[in-house]
């Protein structure tokens, strides 16, 4: 029998199965390879860090784009709004710096003194293959336009007209999957097998509840706001997500964040653990 064929009768129902019918109706989700993405990127970046949060000092970035040492070696996603053509959330990806592989992370120069060595050595990772995770941003500046603008037509079953902010609304949480969901885009076309983060509470919350599931690295520390330090096998992730939310994990693979031998490395876990559960 097919190795995915088989691997599918055994992974669990979900009853949300339509979050990628949604998200493609109303998103797409792109990586940053030319100027105009990458100036999209560093400007939603100055909204929602100069602007909306006030991380980030304004009067620093006089071009309106938000920018630091650590971009010539990072890889950008955005999420696309169809309709409009807005970017709705970006998300940043530090590589590895091809010049300086040994050369320390964002998250390891401001907190690195604090890690958990016993946790960090549950995790073996070449230094070219661990990534931070940073940047995660969705700007509230797609639903403020959508409250000022007139209703739009829609067909079918639900003709009529829909006001554009309560669309907005409706797929808005879908924003934050697709940035999720791009990471693991950019983890398989540059080789990254391992995540740090700094992450806020909040975003925690979100990514738990969608599978997504770091270590705790560190104490809490306070970098534009109260921030935990995390680490994560992509890997393992993955397979989390496969088995909790598996409607996420088919918005991962249609965008292209599965390994090639992914599946197949599931299967053959599957059956020797059902094989030695025999004896």
């Amino acid at each position: 029998m097919h190795a995915l064929h088989k691997l599918t009768e055994t992974r669990p129902v979900s009853d949300q199965a339509t979050l990628s019918d949604h998200f493609h109706r109303h998103l797409d989700g792109e990586i940053a390879v030319n100027d105009s993405q990458r100036r999209e990127a560093h400007q939603l970046r100055y909204e929602v860090y100069c602007m909306e949060r006030g991380y980030e000092d304004p009067a620093r970035f006089s071009d309106g784009q938000e920018k630091d040492e650590f971009d010539p070696h990072s890889v950008h996603s955005l999420i696309r709004h169809q309709s409009s053509g807005m970017a709705a959330g970006v998300v940043r990806l530090i590589l590895p710096n091809p010049l300086n592989p040994e050369g320390l992370l964002p998250i390891e120069l401001s907190c690195g003194h604090s890690f958990d060595r016993t946790v960090l050595g549950d995790f073996e990772f070449p230094r070219t293959a661990i990534a931070e995770v940073s940047r995660f941003a969705v700007s509230n500046r797609l639903v403020a336009r959508a409250g000022q603008e007139r209703n739009i037509p829609i067909s079918g079953a639900q003709a009529g007209n829909v006001p554009i902010r309560e669309e907005v609304i409706q797929y808005l949480p879908h924003v934050s999957l697709g940035l999720i969901a791009m990471l693991f885009v950019t983890s398989v076309q540059h080789q990254i097998t391992h995540w740090y983060a700094a992450m806020e509470p909040t975003l925690s919350r979100l990514l738990s509840r969608s599978g997504v599931e770091f270590t705790q690295l560190g104490p809490v520390i306070d970098y534009h706001g109260k921030r935990q330090p995390m680490i994560a096998s992509v890997h393992d992730l993955l397979g989390k997500i496969y088995h909790k939310r598996y409607e996420f994990f088919q918005l991962i693979e249609q965008l292209g964040g599965v390994p090639s031998d992914f599946v197949s490395g599931m299967y053959s876990r599957q059956l020797y653990k059902h094989q030695h559960s025999l004896y």
